[in-house]
């Protein structure tokens, strides 16, 4: 545990092939982090509470009433999306821990900062995130923080190890 810990640091020195290599891998934690904020999402715009809001919105933007059984389907819709962009970041978590690279932090870290954005403006801008609780919010911005924090750790990792075994492939 603490050696992951040290791995999530992303201003520890990356002096061995181990220090690194864990450090690379660590973004796969911040990427099943991201599944877990993505079915907590997911979970959430199934609720009555989620669909009233949304039907709010939906009155508020048009002047009609919703339809209820459509808004229901939506809420289905967004369910099924949701689990398989949970799938999906999980396989790629599983990718990253077996054979880390350097293109999924980076997307990732792209990916995180925009949902991180997008709490902080919902936060910014009743408007925009009148449709979900605070707690949804607090909750987005703390695991896209940490997120953030794991996938600049492992694309640190992966570019020292990179440099690790490139100088010792020369040395050889």
């Amino acid at each position: 545990m603490t050696d992951m810990i040290k791995a999530m640091n992303p201003a520890a020195p990356l002096n061995t092939e181990e220090a690194a290599l864990a450090a690379a891998k660590v973004s796969a934690v911040g990427m099943v982090i991201g599944a877990i904020h993505t079915a907590v999402g997911g979970w959430y715009t199934s609720t009555p509470a989620a669909q009233e809001a949304a039907a709010r919105i939906v009155q508020d933007l048009t002047g009609q009433a919703p339809d209820p059984a459509a808004m229901a389907s939506q809420a289905q819709m967004g369910l099924i999306i949701s689990g398989v962009f949970v799938v999906l970041q999980l396989g790629l978590a599983f990718l990253q821990s077996r054979k880390p690279n350097m293109i999924l932090p980076i997307m990732f870290l792209i990916l995180c900062v925009w949902a991180l954005g997008s709490s902080a403006l919902a936060l910014a801008v009743p408007a925009f995130g009148g449709s979900q609780p605070m707690w949804l919010t607090a909750f987005s911005i703390v695991a896209m923080i940490v997120a953030i924090i794991t996938h600049i750790a492992s694309i640190r990792g992966v570019s020292a190890l990179d440099k690790i075994r490139t100088r010792a492939a020369q040395e050889y």
